[in-house]
């Protein structure tokens, strides 16, 4: 376990100084009112490769980990509920791409918008490697296809945004996963190599499993990074477009440094929590919650010890005001890592119910409590509202598990097939 959580670290952390790089360029070229455009076009990106994702991530690693279905079926369907989201997903954005523009791009960003979901299918391709790498524990090629990614990822970005500006910043969002997904498979081969003759009857129990993960993942993107589109427009809105470009560029930095835990949380917790039950299973929680909460208040620390000269160095003066925001929205990042040590049991558990009630209600609470505090405290303080979510989500999910440790087993098996 522990080399495991070495590579994934490096590799988290590599990623970590691409994706500064990467964004001090885009913010160069954009200034602050572009990153408002960038940053919801970004959230609509998430929201759809969230769907591609959710059924070549959580519930493959899950399948492949816990060895009772065959690899090659398992990939298969995955790979085939793939390119069905995302021909329905093209449909949606065509029929749809003239509202999408009018009321949150003002008339702007139409192509980029229809090159969603291409990006969506590169990015749950990419998602299906690196699913499969970790669902065999091969380490090795999780980090190397990991790295390999965000480096031409990150190039691509930069290399975009420096010939063409700001069109190229807004552009690289969706161009650049399609760039380096596409080059990467010439150099990987991973699941690739797995040839199945799988019938439709071999399909079902597997996609009843992955599109129960799928319906978790896609609720979870859409009620998430949906109310982080209301934010910025309700920002946009009340105060200025600038203002807005701050608050993503404050939240464009937590994303990434947040990032860290949610690799390591996602890549070991679910096939170990997957795996076990009873009192191995609440064993195992309170220890990764003592290293949680160690993690978490280092995290803190951190952040506010180097916010400004972060956000000085990324972002420039401009975006000073930027520094103040992540310093009180870390406190809520903290508090968010340590409920995610309970979540993960109840994603491998597949309590798919609890997970959606969940998700709807907290990202509610989010939208909610940042505009009270807006209202009560002005800008500079708005993510107060995210630390009380947090806390209170905490609370929920520990009572939670404390009542019902017990009896948390897998809701259905797929095996034997």
């Amino acid at each position: 376990m522990i080399k495991s959580i070495i590579n994934i670290g490096s590799q988290a952390l590599a990623k970590l100084m691409f994706s500064i790089v990467s964004l001090k360029v885009i913010a160069y070229y954009a200034g602050p009112s572009g990153m408002a455009a960038l940053g919801q076009l970004q959230a609509f990106l998430q929201i759809a490769s969230a769907g591609a994702s959710s059924v070549t991530s959580t519930g493959v690693v899950k399948l492949v980990s816990e060895g009772k279905v065959r690899q090659e079926k398992v990939i298969a369907c995955s790979f085939f509920l793939l390119l069905v989201y995302s021909a329905i997903l093209f449909l949606v954005f065509s029929a749809f791409v003239d509202v999408i523009s009018d009321f949150f791009f003002g008339k702007q960003w139409r192509y980029a918008l229809l090159t969603l979901p291409l990006a969506a299918f590169f990015l749950g391709v990419n998602s299906l490697f690196v699913s499969y790498y970790n669902g065999v524990q091969n380490y090795r090629l999780y980090f190397l296809y990991s790295i390999s990614l965000s480096f031409l990822t990150s190039i691509t970005t930069i290399v975009i945004t420096v010939y063409f500006h700001l069109e190229g910043a807004i552009y690289s969002v969706v161009f650049a996963p399609v760039i380096a997904g596409g080059a990467l498979l010439f150099f990987f081969r991973g699941w690739g190599r797995i040839k199945s003759s799988s019938n439709l009857e071999d399909f079902k129990p597997i996609a009843k499993t992955l599109l129960q993960f799928s319906l978790m993942a896609l609720v979870s993107a859409v009620v998430v990074y949906g109310g982080q589109i209301y934010l910025r427009y309700f920002i946009s809105d009340n105060v200025s477009v600038s203002a807005s470009g701050l608050w993503y560029s404050a939240t464009r930095l937590s994303d990434i440094y947040i990032g860290i835990a949610s690799v390591l949380f996602s890549t070991i917790l679910l096939p170990r929590y997957s795996s076990i039950n009873g009192e191995d299973l609440t064993f195992e929680v309170w220890k990764v919650f003592k290293v949680a909460i160690a993690f978490a208040f280092l995290m803190v620390v951190c952040v506010r010890l180097l916010s400004g000269i972060v956000v000085g160095l990324i972002y420039g003066a401009d975006f000073s005001a930027a520094a103040n925001v992540l310093d009180l929205y870390v406190i809520g990042d903290a508090l968010k890592v340590l409920t995610w040590v309970f979540l993960y049991v109840f994603i491998a558990k597949q309590k798919v119910l609890f997970y959606l009630v969940y998700e709807v209600i907290t990202a509610l609470m989010y939208v909610g409590f940042s505009i009270m505090a807006f209202r009560y405290f002005e800008f500079s303080n708005m993510a107060l509202g995210y630390i009380v979510q947090s806390a209170f989500s905490l609370g929920v999910l520990l009572c939670w598990f404390l009542k019902f440790s017990d009896k948390l087993t897998p809701h259905a098996e797929t095996t034997n097939v």
